[in-house]
Order: C-alpha cells, then structure tokens, then sequence
C-alpha cells in the first residue's frame, strides 16, 4: 500500500457524515472503516463544541496520511486548544449519557492520542 495524504477544511458540522465517507473512501479502508470514522467523527464534534463553540464560522481542519499499515489524523479547530491532562475514564453511570464520551472512544478505538495546541492527532494501524 502505498502512501495516502490529504486536507479539508469546512465550518461547521452540517454533512460532516458525507464529508469522511469522502476521506474513508480516499483511503480505500476495507477494514476498521468503522472505528476511523468513529473517531474522526468524534473528534470533529469536540472540535466543533468545545474548541469552535458550536460557531459555524470557524474553520476545523482534517489532515490524514496513510503510510503502509499506520493512518495518522490530526483535527484542528479555532480554540485555545487542551491545557491539562485528559482523563479518559467514565463512571457506569455515565455510559448512556448523550455526552461526554467522545475522547473515551477516539482513546479505546486508536493506538495513540496525542493534543498539540488546538489540534488532536490520532494514531490507528490498519490491519
């Protein structure tokens, strides 16, 4: 497999569903095609809430590159980005909440996570 790079920008969150079929398709995933849109999803939504605070005139960036079996997915937003630690737990009784789940689930469904600034990157190998 060789190497498999690209960028878009877009405001707001409207299609966003449509918008990474796009990318899972450009990356021609027939396994785990689930999960990395699960994750990318879910990180566009924190980009959106928290980093953009829902304001669709602020821009989020998604950058991908697939080098062999490792994807890496960086999403940027607007805001002032993570200042402290992330913890990933979540109590049994938060489990069904409608939110505060989203980095619980990009932590399980990739093999690193990293914050710089106002971007996460995310780190998956394709099988």
């Amino acid at each position: 497999m060789s190497e498999t790079k690209g960028e878009v920008l877009f405001y707001g969150i409207d299609n966003i569903s449509e918008k990474l079929d796009g990318i899972i398709q450009t990356l021609n995933l027939k396994k785990q095609c689930f999960e990395t849109k699960l994750i990318i999803i879910e990180a566009v939504n924190n980009a959106f809430i928290h980093g953009n605070k829902k304001d669709k005139n602020k821009s989020i960036c998604i950058k991908w590159k697939l080098d062999k079996n490792l994807l890496k997915v960086s999403v940027t937003d607007c805001g002032d980005g993570v200042e402290k630690l992330i913890n990933y737990s979540c109590k049994n009784n938060d489990i069904l909440a409608e939110s505060g789940r989203g980095l619980q689930i990009i932590n399980c469904y990739s093999d690193s996570v990293e914050f710089k600034g106002n971007s996460i990157i995310m780190k998956k190998y394709i099988a």
